[in-house]
C-alpha cells in the first residue's frame, strides 16, 4: 500500500496528474497474458511467457498508462507532444539457450526516456491518424538484486493509428514501421562474448553501437462489455545491423506475439 502512495505521489509531482479527476478515465481488471516469441532478438529458439498479470487502462490530458507502457505527456498540442514513455523487456535463461550456454542470463529490463510525437495526418472523421513518434530510452537491467543501466536504444516510427465508431466488431489497432539504432552498451549487453565465454564455435565478440535492424508491429485491442482483449504482433529484420557478425546471432529475423484476455472491474 505504501508503494502505491509513492508511485501515485510521483505522478502528482511530475505530471500534476490526479487518477480520479472528472476527466479522467481509468479502466482496471486482470487475466492472463500470453506472450510467445525468440528468447531475443537474432536467436533461433523461441518461448512462451504467461503471466497473470493485473490489466489497468488510465487515459487523462498528463498521462496514458498500460501493461505494456506508461506515457506521462509532458507537452501537447493538436500537432505536437513531448512524453515520457517506460517500457518493460523480458528475461532470457541462457542455460536454455544453446547459443548462450554457459553465458550469464539476460535480465528483465526496463526502458524509460523521452518521446516525441508528430501528428502527420488526420482523417476528417478522426477515425485514422498517422503519428511520427521518436522515443530515446535509457534500458535498465532489473532483477531483485541490482538495477543496472544498460544503453540507450531509439526507435524512430511511423505510426497508423486506427479507432474506428464504436461498433461491436472494430477493434482499435496500430500499425508501425521502424529503423531502430542502440548504443554500444545497449548491444554489448545481448551479443558481446566475453573471451572467458568463447567455445570453439564461438569466438569472442565485442559489439558495436549503431544499427539495430528494421522493426514492424501491429496492435489490436477491443472492449465486449466486461471483457478486454489485447494483441499484438512484431516482426524485425536484422540484416545489416551492426551486431550482425556476433556467434550469437543465428537467425536474421525475430518474432514476438502476444495476447491477453482480461475482466474489467471497472
Amino acid at each position: 500500500m505504501a508503494m502505491i502512495r509513492i508511485i501515485y505521489s510521483m505522478f502528482i509531482l511530475f505530471f500534476g496528474v490526479n487518477l480520479y479527476a472528472s476527466e479522467a478515465r481509468l479502466d482496471l481488471g486482470a487475466g492472463p497474458l500470453t506472450v510467445i516469441g525468440n528468447h531475443y532478438r537474432g536467436s533461433d529458439q523461441s518461448k512462451v511467457w504467461i503471466f497473470p498479470i493485473p490489466y489497468f487502462s488510465y487515459k487523462s490530458e498528463r498521462l496514458e498508462a498500460e501493461p505494456s507502457f506508461i506515457r506521462g505527456i509532458l507537452f501537447h498540442n493538436k500537432w505536437l507532444t513531448f512524453k515520457l514513455s517506460l517500457v518493460p523487456g523480458l528475461n532470457v535463461e541462457s542455460k536454455d539457450n544453446r547459443a548462450r550456454a554457459g553465458m550469464p542470463s539476460l535480465d528483465y529490463s526496463i526502458e524509460v526516456g523521452p518521446m516525441a510525437i508528430v501528428r502527420l495526418w488526420e482523417s476528417s472523421d478522426h477515425e485514422i491518424k498517422i503519428n511520427f513518434e521518436m522515443p530515446v530510452r535509457e534500458s535498465f537491467a532489473v532483477s531483485f538484486k541490482k538495477f543496472k543501466p544498460a544503453g540507450m536504444i531509439t526507435v524512430p516510427y511511423v505510426n497508423v493509428i486506427y479507432n474506428p465508431r464504436k461498433d461491436f466488431w472494430n477493434f482499435d489497432s496500430e500499425f508501425s514501421v521502424s529503423p531502430m539504432f542502440a548504443s554500444e552498451r545497449y548491444h554489448q549487453r545481448f551479443y558481446s562474448v566475453a573471451s572467458e565465454y568463447q567455445t570453439s564455435t564461438r569466438p569472442a565478440y565485442t559489439a558495436q553501437g549503431g544499427y539495430s535492424g528494421l522493426q514492424t508491429a501491429i496492435v489490436f485491442n477491443k472492449r465486449f462489455h466486461d471483457l478486454g482483449i489485447l494483441s499484438f504482433v512484431r516482426w524485425d529484420q536484422l540484416k545489416g545491423a551492426a551486431f550482425r557478425p556476433s556467434p550469437l546471432v543465428v537467425r536474421q529475423n525475430y518474432f514476438l506475439g502476444g495476447l491477453g484476455l482480461f475482466w474489467m472491474f471497472h
